[in-house]
This record gives structure tokens, C-alpha cells and sequence, in this order.
């Protein structure tokens, strides 16, 4: 089921173990967003290719690459272990492109748009009430 997140929640719901579709985890240590590990993905863009890494709390649209990208690019998603696109089928209805995800347990996945600037994304939680129980960390931090 695709669930639209309440706004007060945008922000505190943090994705604290995204895979590839092999499994990979996209998970690093050595790079954090306000103190949490950030989601890591292998970019390519005209021919380079890097490292893109995401804010790991959904909704928040920071992030830090190697590759120079300015608002407008769209860029291909891989998983930086095993090289597997990230792409899925579904398309953004923004700029109509496919767009990437990041699994989450039990076969949840946080989706996003791969053009620089569009900040259409979604989470799909597949058991809701499970998935909240478990999330909640101290000070109303949630962990997927």
C-alpha cells in the first residue's frame, strides 16, 4: 500500500536500512545528515560517474556527490556494491521519467525522481501499524 505521510511526520522518519534490489545495504558509516547515516548510491551523469548520498530522513532533500549536477539533470541510480539500476517501472508524474528506489525491510521501499530539483518522491509501507511500532526511536524519531 502507498501511504502519504502526514506532514508533521516529514522529516522524522528515517530510513536506517535501504538495500538494492540484490540486497546490498546503501547504508554508510562515513557519511551522516545530522548525525545519521546517509543513503549511498552510485551516480552517472554525461558520462561521470560517483557517488551521490541522500539525507536518510524522508522528505528531506539534502544531499552531497562528486559528480557536478545542476538542477534539471537526470542521472542514472545504480547500487554502488553490485552495479544493479535502481530504476523501477514507475514513472514521476512530474517529469515523466522512471524513477529510483530504496528497499526497505519487509518490502516496503522509499521512491524518488532522478532529475535534480524535482523533489517528487514516495514510501510504500507494506504492513503500516508494523512497520510504526518498530520506527519510533527515543524523542519521536522514527526508524524504517
Amino acid at each position: 500500500m502507498s501511504s502519504k505521510i502526514p506532514q508533521n511526520l516529514v522529516g522524522r522518519i528515517r530510513v536506517g536500512s535501504g538495500t538494492c534490489p540484490a540486497g546490498h545495504s546503501l547504508m554508510v558509516e562515513d557519511k551522516k545528515f545530522d548525525g545519521e547515516r546517509a543513503i549511498a548510491v552510485k551516480v552517472r551523469l554525461a558520462g561521470h560517474s560517483g557517488m551521490l548520498y541522500l539525507h536518510p530522513f524522508y522528505g528531506k532533500h539534502e544531499y552531497e556527490s562528486d559528480v557536478s549536477m545542476k538542477k534539471g539533470d537526470v542521472i542514472e541510480v545504480f547500487c554502488p556494491e553490485c552495479n544493479v539500476p535502481l530504476a523501477i517501472d514507475e514513472q514521476c508524474k512530474l517529469c515523466n521519467i522512471p524513477m529510483f528506489a530504496v528497499c526497505l525491510p519487509d518490502g516496503g521501499q522509499v521512491e524518488a525522481c532522478p532529475t535534480i530539483g524535482c523533489h517528487r518522491h514516495s514510501l510504500t509501507i507494506v504492513n503500516l501499524d508494523e512497520q510504526l511500532d518498530r520506527m519510533y526511536v527515543a524523542e519521536t524519531k522514527i526508524q524504517m
